[in-house]
């Protein structure tokens, strides 16, 4: 019995690992290492959230440039000092702008 030959890239060392960070965003990093992403939609007038168990958009508060909310979450994006809060509580605090590679 002749066993045909397999060729599987993954086992030869022909693949490469693919990016998990989402197309067009930026990431912050907070303090205890946190982090998450942020894009920018509609001409920046909304940003879409992508934490790192689940991901919404946010709308632009008029009269505040660089605040951003829905019902329950705020995204205040004031580099250096960008945060999170969730209700009353600031869950991402101390977020810098990463450059990414």
């Amino acid at each position: 019995m002749k066993i045909p030959e397999v060729s599987i890239p993954m086992l030869n060392g022909e693949y490469r690992e693919q990016s998990t960070v989402p197309k067009d965003a930026f990431l912050y990093q907070c303090e205890k290492n946190k982090k998450f992403y942020v894009k920018s939609l509609e001409g920046g007038k909304e940003m879409w959230l992508i934490l790192p168990n689940r991901e919404f958009g946010l709308k632009q508060v008029e009269t505040l440039k660089n605040t951003y909310n829905n019902e329950t979450t705020t995204l205040e994006i004031n580099d250096p000092e960008t945060y999170i809060k969730e209700g009353d509580v600031l869950t991402y605090q101390k977020c810098r702008l990463q450059k990414l590679k």
